[in-house]
This record gives structure tokens, sequence and C-alpha cells, in this order.
């Protein structure tokens, strides 16, 4: 690295180090670095790189205030670089990469405006209505679900500083149309009381639903955005909130089943768990019986998903898969063989068109050669891709296995109220 890049490298900071949350709840918060906490990524700010240029010693503070999400915002640093040193090239102006589409208006960039906004905050009430209310058994902290709309006075301000978490917490995620009356949301809100003993009100996570029409007459919810705030992560509160929409949607008769758009790994771990549970206790005849797992995935079995927990026919699939895995004796060759080559099977279908497409084509070649060439290869690339799915699926499967071996699966299981012994989910997650 020659001089010149050694210089000027003190001037990059990493952006998911230097950008700094708090949810604050009182003013002595704001001296509180124990409740500091930092993005997961910040590339749609910063850039793929996630590098900030410009800066020594760089500190980006994006405060909120527990209840109301009233925002704080300082860029905070040692020493800005001049052109001088950078070669002509301009620092980053960080202020308009945050304001641009992230944060709205109304921020406040004085610290003793936003102390005395906290000091306030005590005037804050939940949006919507209430639709669940729970306590946790391991330390008796009280928590609420609201259901609220964009017709709720105040909802639409609270909401366009809500989703700012996404940005920094979901890979790809995106803001939603507030204008379009199909979406659907939850808010989870802790409920505490602060120093002088008044109930208070801090957010926690949400969740978002966009509800598509389905023939002749249905709907099809959708699940588009679903998190929990850092602070609140692997203490049960996803599978709550996801309970609490399930809840919403069995009391719809509207509901034909519902989806989820192109849920990634954390969420798609959660949702099995609950649905898994679910169907234990919905469903044991089906779903509980080894008998009736081992004769394979049924239309009776979509069926019962879809009209008792209003599961569509893929997750339903799933479901079996990961049931029939847990009552699955792996010692026993035949019972494992008969699992592998159906599960192989299922994994297998998108290949069969795509097989048959390319032995045409290969048809139409001249070289007999190059038709088996081809052939060998999609062959061996099937092979070894349904091998490393399958280990993949087995493995993910094991984790929500693991996850139902710990928890007690009774009555409570209809709305959530089931004790788990610390296992739980990290939830930032936008399904998108």
């Amino acid at each position: 690295m020659t001089q010149f890049e050694v210089q000027v490298d003190q001037y990059k900071a990493d952006g998911n180090k230097a950008v700094c949350f708090k949810l604050v709840r009182s003013t002595k918060d704001l001296t509180n670095p124990e409740i500091d906490f930092h993005p997961d990524m910040c590339h749609q700010v910063f850039g793929d790189s996630e590098t900030i240029f410009g800066y020594k010693n760089l500190s980006i503070k994006i405060y909120f205030a527990a209840c109301s999400l009233t925002i704080y915002l300082a860029v905070e640093y040692a020493e800005k670089i001049n052109k001088a040193i950078s070669g002509g090239v301009e620092a980053d102006d960080i202020m308009a990469a945050l304001t641009k589409d992230l944060i709205p208006p109304g921020y406040l960039t004085n610290i003793d405006q936003f102390a005395s906004r906290v000091s306030s905050d005590n005037e804050f009430k939940p949006f919507g209505v209430l639709k669940q209310a729970y306590t946790t058994e391991d330390d008796g902290r009280h928590f609420e679900i609201y259901q609220p709309t964009m017709d709720t006075p105040g909802f639409r301000e609270f909401h366009s500083r809500l989703q700012i978490f996404l940005i920094f917490f979901v890979d790809a995620a995106s803001f939603i149309d507030a204008d379009d009356d199909r979406w659907s949301f939850l808010v989870l809100y802790e409920k505490f009381k602060d120093d002088s003993g008044e109930w208070r009100h801090a957010v926690a996570g949400y969740m978002t639903a966009y509800r598509y029409y389905a023939y002749p007459d249905r709907v099809r919810p959708r699940i588009s955005q679903f998190i929990v705030l850092p602070p609140y992560q692997r203490r049960g509160h996803g599978c709550r909130l996801l309970e609490a929409f399930y809840s919403e949607s069995l009391a719809d008769p509207a509901v034909l089943d519902i989806t989820v758009e192109d849920p990634v790994d954390t969420f798609q771990r959660l949702r099995d768990f609950v649905d898994c549970r679910r169907l234990l206790f919905e469903a044991p005849e089906l779903f509980a019986n080894p008998v009736a797992l081992a004769n394979g995935f049924t239309e009776t079995m979509a069926t019962v998903a879809r009209e008792r927990l209003r599961l569509n026919k893929r997750q339903a699939r799933r479901c079996y898969e990961i049931l029939w895995l847990r009552c699955t004796n792996r010692s026993d060759p035949s019972a494992w063989r008969n699992y592998r080559l159906t599960v192989k099977s299922r994994l297998n279908q998108p290949f069969r068109k795509s097989g048959r497409e390319l032995a045409k084509a290969a048809a139409a070649l001249e070289s007999d050669e190059l038709q088996a060439v081809l052939g060998d290869l999609s062959r061996q690339q099937r092979i070894g891709h349904l091998a490393e799915a399958f280990d993949q699926l087995v493995s993910d499967y094991g984790q929500v296995l693991d996850r139902l071996a710990s928890v007690a699966i009774t009555a409570g299981a209809r709305n959530g109220a089931v004790a788990e012994n610390g296992a739980a989910e990290a939830c930032p997650v936008d399904c998108r």
C-alpha cells in the first residue's frame, strides 16, 4: 500500500460500525452504551462496499424515542478530508444519503430537543386496536400487539419512521405503497412502567401483509415484511407476532390461505416451527401419526392444513416433510431410504421439465458427441444438486425439530402460549 493510500485509508469507515441506533426510553438512556445496537447491513444507503469515505473517527447516531419513534440524527467525526489529500474527491454526503429517501422530515438534530421529546413520550398511545397481550414467562415483561390501518390518525407518519429499520436489518428490503388499502399491519409493543410508575408502550417489532384476490370470492394474504427489533430478538416474540396474524386470518372467512413473499431463511425457520406446532395440535391424526406420514403427502392433508390453519399447499407439504422426519428412524435403512427418495423426488420436480427441454435441444444438434456430453452434464449436475439440496434441507428441518423438542405441545399452542427452554428465533426479516 502506498503512502497516499495509507493516508486516504484513515478516512474510510465501515458503515455498519459507524451507524449507532438507540431506542431511548428516558434521558438516562442517552449516555447508556449498553443499549446501543448497530446495523446488520447498510448497502442500500452507503453502497455495496458499505464503506463511508471522507471522515476520521466517524459516528452516525440515529436515536429513536422508544415509544413515538421521534428521531434524533447526528453525524460526528474528528476530521473531514480535504481535496488536497483526496486528490479532489469529495467526502460522502452522509446526511443526504440518510434523508433523501430514508429518514422522513421531522427528525431532530438538537439533542436537548430530542431529550425533551423523550420526556413527553408518556403521551404516546399505540395505534389501532389491541389484538393480543401476553407476559413473558422468564422475566414477566408485558407485550401487546395492535392492528392499525393507514387511516388510523398518526399511524402513517409513525410507519414512515418504523420502516427505516428494514433497510438496515433486512436484506433487499423495500418500502411499501402506503396508499394501497390492501396492506394490513400488526405492531408489537412492550408495555412497561416508566420511572414515575406510568404505563408506556415501546415499539418492539411489526409486520405487514398484502391481501391478494383469490378466485372466485376469497382473498390470499401474503406476508411481506416481518421484523423484531434487535433488543427484543431471541425471546420468542416473532412466534407471538406470527400467531397473532394467523388468529386474525382464521377469524376472517374471506381468507383462503396464507402465503409468504420469497421468505428468507430466518423467517422460513420461524414459520416452519409455528406451523408444525399448530399442525401437531390441530391435526394430530394426520401430522403426528407415523403411519399416515409414511404413506405420503395426500390431498386430505393439504385440505385439512388449509381449512384448519389456512396453510397453503406448498407450506403444508414442507411441514409434512419436517414432521415425517420427526417420526423417521434414521437407523432403519428401509425407513430412511423411503424418506430420502420421497423428498428427493419432490426436489427433482423442477428438473424434470428442464431435462426434457435439454434433451429436445440436444436432439436437434448434428453432433452425437455433443448431445451425449450435454446429457451427461445435465444428469451429473442434477444428481449433485439433489444430494446437496437434500442435505441442506435435512439440516434446516433439524433446526426446527430441535426447537419443537424444547416446547410443550399443549392447548396453549393454539395462540402461542408455549413454554420454551431458551430456543428462540432471530427475526429481522423482510419476506420479499
